[in-house]
């Protein structure tokens, strides 16, 4: 019971998680807070990760190789990380469409001149790309099963450089204006959540555990870890756009 509350805890936090952002962009009538490089590679781990999820559920050549290898366990999984991957990857691209579509779509008044993003995000997808390929290619023996845990470890990899480029981006500016303190406290959450779910239904010896589950436990992990950096650039930096005074306007974007 405590680990269905967790699972189904962490599912709701984080999916709630990402709607601060969008209400945030809409009040302030742009999304330029928001880094291109950070969406675009969030994008993609979210569509590596729902298509693990979805086929460690749905693919039953998958569970096969999943008991052979694990001593018929069967993922720690339930329909609360499903329904989280592919929410989490609709809301992704509803916020792409808030940063290049804005101004059309959303009438805001974004001031963006580039959307290029940068050379070593490229690299990193076609990087990613290769290492599926090769993962497919190399393995003889239960190689669907390793190409949907693969899929999960490219989620934490673009969870982890995901976030750097936005760490970057508040540096620069010096501001964390238009970021919502409420979606970083939600994420720090859902991870303690996640976690615990994790701890509590685990009855592997834990590297097999973690091993099998790489994908919900580094995402957690990675998520604490990043959100505590968030929580304290807020301490570091203002919640106002640069180019305005304190006794200008009171803001108070991130209090939604």
């Amino acid at each position: 019971m405590l680990a269905e509350f967790c699972g189904w805890g962490y599912a709701v936090l984080w999916g709630v998680s990402f709607y601060p952002s969008l209400i945030l962009n809409w009040s302030i009538k742009s999304a330029d807070s928001i880094s291109l490089d950070y969406l675009v590679l969030n994008i993609c781990g979210y569509l590596c990760y729902s298509c693990s999820i979805f086929q460690m559920f749905f693919n039953s050549l998958v569970r096969q190789q999943f008991q052979l290898v694990y001593d018929g366990s069967l993922p720690l999984l339930t329909l609360a990380d499903l329904f989280y991957a592919f929410h989490g990857l609709l809301l992704q691209c509803i916020l792409l469409t808030q940063v290049i579509f804005g101004n059309y779509l959303w009438k805001f008044k974004n001031e963006r001149r580039s959307y290029n993003v940068d050379k070593f995000t490229k690299v990193i997808i076609l990087a990613f790309a290769c290492y599926l390929l090769i993962i497919y290619v190399g393995f003889s023996t239960n190689k669907e099963l390793e190409l949907c845990l693969n899929l999960a470890t490219l989620k934490i990899f673009a969870s982890l450089i995901k976030y750097i480029p936005q760490v970057r981006f508040n540096m620069r500016r010096r501001s964390m204006y238009g970021i919502s303190r409420i979606q970083v406290y939600l994420d720090a959450s859902g991870a303690i959540l996640c976690l615990s779910e994790f701890f509590i239904k685990n009855n592997l010896p834990i590297t097999e555990a973690i091993n099998s589950n790489r994908g919900k436990v580094g995402i957690a992990v990675i998520t604490l870890l990043f959100a505590s950096i968030f929580i304290f650039q807020f301490s570091l930096y203002t919640d106002q756009p640069p180019e305005l005074k304190k006794n200008d306007i009171e803001l108070g974007y991130t209090k939604i």
